[in-house]
């Protein structure tokens, strides 16, 4: 075997080896920065404030329609 390749295959286990760690996060809306999370997503105050008045919005609108659940 090369020595490259045994540098390689070396590498590969090292990455395999080393266990996940927390890295700061990013709002999916607007893309503030926010607390360090291992896995998963985030959404800020702001952003969820927002969609939730937006689903209400739509969700009165339709109730005003008349459309909705029977």
């Amino acid at each position: 075997m090369l020595k490259s390749e045994q540098m390689e295959r070396h590498t590969e286990e090292k990455r395999e080896e080393q266990p996940p760690f927390e890295e700061p996060s990013h709002c999916l809306f607007c893309g503030v920065v926010g607390p360090a999370l291992l896995y998963g997503h985030w959404v800020c105050a702001h952003c969820k404030n927002v969609v939730q008045a937006e689903a209400v919005s739509k969700k009165r609108k339709i109730e005003r329609e008349g459309g909705g659940p029977v």
